[in-house]
């Protein structure tokens, strides 16, 4: 069950902790992969262990903003070459930030959603027209606890990933027919060496929210990825899908 083999997939922010488990649950599974992110490098090294464990699949890394249409474009037609027209979008790029609104810029409530919303629907406008051609595909977006619980300090993020949940509803409607389904996974918090960076006691007030006590793996999205990229998940669209160990709004987060 949930084979990808003959399938191709393109991963935006692909070389972050969520993006590489996914990108390893693909292949696992049988797809060829590539990898985009601003840091090319990182695509690229992830690419390239993946080739080395699935030498009959292919792999690339590739440089993508995904603030930059013409950079999307350019993206996707490398990804294209190198290992084929995407069957599957996986739309993770994102970056986070606390900023109060009293305080926040407009250029910092600007950029937050160019990232999210923007980035969301260039990678949906440039990777879904050949699948409708096809008659299958599948676009996996990526939300947030924070759109559907809220999150103090993190309004614009917030924002961003809300825009993404309604742009998921509408857009599945209008592809459903065509064999494409369109979900997004809006993961709680879960394992990333950036939490050895957060202030003292975060963390843990933070797992003191989490009924299951513990943050999620990168794994445990990956396999959740990889069961939407499947056929076996055809009947399944218009999705919000949120992992989050049953969390429940840490007050701590607005202090």
């Amino acid at each position: 069950m949930f084979s990808l083999e003959g399938r191709t997939a393109l991963l935006t922010g692909g070389a972050g902790g969520l993006g590489r488990a996914m990108a390893a649950a693909f292949a696992e599974q049988g797809a060829s992969v590539a990898v985009s992110d601003l840091r090319p490098g990182a695509s690229t090294e992830i690419a390239g262990e993946l080739a080395e464990r699935y030498p009959a699949q292919a792999f690339a890394g590739v440089s993508m903003d995904v603030t930059d249409e013409a950079s999307v474009t350019a993206g996707v037609a490398e990804a294209t070459k190198a290992v084929g027209s995407p069957d599957i979008a996986v739309l993770a790029a994102g970056i986070g930030e606390l900023q109060p609104i009293a305080t926040m810029s407009f250029q910092q409530w600007r950029h937050m959603l160019a990232v999210h919303l923007d980035g969301t629907f260039l990678g949906i406008r440039h990777t879904v027209n050949p699948m409708i051609e096809r008659g299958w595909g599948r676009v996996i977006c990526f939300s947030s606890v924070a759109s559907l619980q809220g999150v103090a300090r993190q309004a614009h993020y917030a924002a961003g990933k809300g825009g993404v949940d309604a742009l998921v509803r509408s857009f599945s409607r209008e592809v459903a027919a065509d064999g494409v389904t369109v979900n997004a996974i809006a993961p709680g918090y879960i394992e990333s060496p950036l939490n050895e960076l957060a202030p003292p006691g975060r963390i843990e007030a933070l797992t003191e929210s989490v009924p299951a006590g513990r943050f999620g793996y990168p794994s445990e999205i990956g396999a959740l990825a990889a069961y939407l990229a499947s056929d076996e998940a055809a009947y399944l669209t218009g999705q919000i899908i949120s992992p989050n160990g049953g969390f429940k709004y840490c007050h701590h987060l607005g202090d």
